[in-house]
């Protein structure tokens, strides 16, 4: 079973952002994570202030093979994802790298859900193969 990473943020109380990290093992408790994130209050303040909170989902290692997903919110009810996915980082990050990026543009809080849940079904290698162009 993988253990996935979600760090995000949201205010509590103030107007600053606060950061969270929690570890996750089933999709079940990403969802939760999700569904129980400040939505309205968040996008309120997001229109005032300028700016967000947001989700980064981490599988493996930022150091060395790993994927990840960025949710970042723009309304109530959806934000953009983009997906990450480096099975070689390289020389230098450069040379030999094997990586693959998606943006997904808006998508609904259950279209991201559904997205997610990918990191917890999947290996690194067989993201990296599903969304190679």
């Amino acid at each position: 079973m993988a253990q996935v990473t979600v760090y995000y943020q949201h205010r509590e109380g103030g107007t600053e952002l606060v950061n969270h990290e929690e570890a996750l093992y089933f999709h079940r408790d990403a969802c939760e994570v999700i569904d129980h994130y400040p939505w309205v209050e968040e996008q309120a303040l997001f229109e005032e202030l300028g700016e967000g909170g947001g989700f980064f989902f981490l599988l493996g290692d930022i150091d060395s093979q790993y994927a990840t997903f960025q949710l970042l919110l723009i309304e109530k009810d959806g934000g953009v994802l983009y997906l990450d996915i480096v099975l070689k980082p390289g020389f230098l990050g450069i040379f030999g790298r094997k990586s693959v990026s998606v943006d997904y543009d808006f998508v609904s809080i259950a279209d991201a859900k559904h997205h997610i849940k990918a990191f917890f079904e999947d290996s690194i290698e067989s993201l990296y193969v599903k969304h190679k162009k």
